[in-house]
């Protein structure tokens, strides 16, 4: 009898047991079925001030142009330009040794130049001519740099009919551009100049002999 009571007992505490956990259980499946449903929600319905889409800034970066070091990436070019064609002829341009040391511009026309780097300046910058860019006195772009030499040693041959750079007097410095023109094509750009202060100096006047343009090799 015992037995049986204990037994009739269990089953009523089961019973009392599994009545509070079904609403339990319930509310869990409720709660589980809610999250599922938000999860599929698609984008479209979200509210109407939350951003579906990742906000870039704009791009404010003008292009760059395309340029080297003189005598470092190419060496054979065209003389393209009157002046370059009747003073000087086409021109190779070398490193004597190294990067930073003299460079050898040879033209065909009897004219070779030893020339020592002294600056790397913006071709926007003033030259001391007359208020003008090195680009405007180059021809050039003012986006790339215009890099300066004293001029070391300028050998002029008889076949040099026109003389040298700077004609019958010796040339002192030299500004140079190598870089790619608006029609895709490398081209090399020389001023030389006949005073013994360098160009862009404020206050003075570099004394401009000429400007010569050139077209890398085919």
């Amino acid at each position: 009898m015992l037995k049986w009571f204990n037994a009739r007992s269990e089953a009523g505490t089961l019973e009392v047991r599994a009545a509070a956990i079904a609403p339990m259980a319930a509310a869990a499946i409720a709660a589980v079925l809610a999250l599922a449903a938000c999860e599929r929600r698609p984008q479209d319905a979200q509210a109407p001030n939350v951003r579906t889409s990742t906000q870039v800034e704009p791009e404010l970066r003008i292009d760059a142009v395309p340029q080297e070091e003189p005598a470092v990436a190419r060496s054979q070019w065209r003389a393209v330009s009157e002046p370059a064609r009747a003073v000087a002829g086409n021109l190779r341009v070398s490193l004597e040794t190294v990067r930073g040391g003299p460079v050898v511009f040879a033209f065909a026309n009897g004219v070779t130049v030893r020339a020592q780097p002294i600056a790397v300046l913006p071709a926007d910058a003033r030259s001391g001519v007359g208020g003008q860019s090195f680009a405007a006195l180059l021809g050039g772009d003012p986006r790339v740099d215009a890099f300066l030499y004293r001029v070391i040693a300028e050998k002029v041959t008889r076949s040099a009919s026109a003389g040298g750079l700077c004609g019958a007097e010796p040339a002192r410095h030299l500004a140079v551009s190598e870089f790619v023109d608006s029609g895709g094509l490398w081209v090399f750009k020389i001023a030389a100049f006949r005073s013994e202060a360098p160009p862009g100096r404020a206050g003075e006047d570099p004394l401009l002999c000429g400007a010569y343009a050139y077209a890398a090799q085919p």
